[in-house]
């Protein structure tokens, strides 16, 4: 009980998405906790909480929408566009950057070193055997999970501010209260940036692994 139970990555990735949701929460529907003067300490705690489950609800959501069904299945994922897997006709210009692989001579050093272990498959495969291995060293570890968090934290915000923009723009045809268009589109505006940075580090994430993998002394010659 010594330690306080939230890490840098709850706070970033957690709790600014939640408290997102219930700004908008707040705005939409005229609750008026945005316009209190002062705050009871028990109720700061019971918006903490809640911002955090909010924030956590926001992850689960982003987590399947955006990693594994946008990317996953649209955009395709880093793993696959970084060994040269080409990317889906008519995106390669819109996410130039993300679809842009490695260089050749970088892939074929990762393939030599899939095939010294005995690994033929590709993709995120490749990408699962070469994290085993590297991050079995924990300064590697620790600069790798910093463009996790960077990419986690994107992605939730990307999602709130999108679920933002649209509660908004649905209040505002049907909604009791009045709200403006504008906080909408500076929402979408936002989420829409958030969304090209999530997709950075989310590539950094791989990029930064296949690099020191394929740098990696060939099979044998050091303990794994």
């Amino acid at each position: 009980m010594d330690k306080i139970p939230f890490s840098v990555y709850d706070f970033f990735a957690y709790l600014s998405s939640g408290t997102i949701l219930l700004a908008t929460a707040d705005y939409v529907m005229s609750l008026g906790f945005l316009q209190q003067d002062k705050v009871g300490p028990i109720f700061a705690v019971f918006l903490v909480i809640l911002a955090y489950v909010c924030g956590h609800i926001i992850a689960h959501f982003s987590s399947g929408l955006l990693e594994y069904v946008l990317l996953g299945r649209i955009l395709k994922r880093p793993s696959a566009l970084l060994l040269g897997e080409a990317p889906r006709r008519g995106l390669a210009w819109l996410f130039r950057n993300y679809c842009r692989p490695l260089p050749t001579t970088t892939v074929e050093r990762i393939k030599r070193q899939l095939e010294s272990r005995g690994v033929s498959a590709m993709g995120e495969a490749a990408f699962l055997h070469a994290y085993a291995l590297v991050t079995a060293n924990a300064e590697r570890q620790q600069r790798l999970d910093g463009f996790r968090n960077q990419y986690g934290f994107h992605r939730n915000m990307c999602f709130a501010f999108g679920v933002s923009a649209l509660v908004i723009a649905v209040a505002h045809l049907i909604g009791p209260h009045p709200v403006r268009w504008r906080w909408s589109i500076l929402s979408a505006a936002v989420s829409v940036t958030l969304f090209y940075r999530y997709l950075k580090f989310f590539r950094q994430y791989a990029y930064e692994l296949f690099l020191r993998y394929a740098e990696w002394p060939p099979s044998g010659t050091v303990k794994e």
